[in-house]
């Protein structure tokens, strides 16, 4: 008998390959690179980051079908996507406007295929939070989204 595996391996690489090729750098600041990861970014920090996350994973049984086999169980899950936008100025809706601009894209990738390449039956972005405050030294702003994206899939 196969037992299937989580599907969020595969999505976390489907969302890092789809975001590294549709998102771009900031037209308005030639200055500001993008940096597409996974989980906290290393020592590049550029101006503009998107990291793909945390996932959150509940496991319930869809029907008996055997011995436990494919099928078996249901998986909901929430892979948390953060965008960290930094600027050296004190403007704060500029910040705000540009973390919001790559928020909209990410959830486009999503909403283009909400299966996300085949990974899972239903994606959907589910919640998002923006927050803008001053960077540690007060030499610029910070605009912060965490994007939770739900799925579901049958293992």
């Amino acid at each position: 008998m196969t037992i299937p595996s989580s599907t969020s391996p595969a999505v976390r690489a489907y969302l890092y390959a789809q975001l590294t090729a549709q998102l771009q750098q900031d037209p308005n600041e030639t200055t500001a690179s993008l940096l597409v990861c996974y989980d906290e970014p290393g020592p590049n920090q550029p101006d503009d980051i998107v990291s793909i996350g945390k996932v959150q994973r509940q496991i319930g049984v869809n029907s008996l079908v055997g011995g436990g086999g494919a099928g078996w169980l249901d998986e909901r899950y929430t892979v948390e996507i953060e965008i960290d936008v930094y600027r050296g100025n004190d403007d704060p809706q500029y910040v705000y406007q540009r973390a919001s601009d790559l928020a909209d894209a990410v959830i486009s990738v999503i909403r283009t295929d909400p299966s996300l390449g085949g990974n899972v039956l239903t994606a959907r972005p589910h919640t998002s939070t923006h927050d803008v405050s001053w960077d540690d030294k007060h030499m610029g702003r910070h605009a912060t989204v965490v994007i939770e994206v739900e799925c579901f899939q049958r293992i």
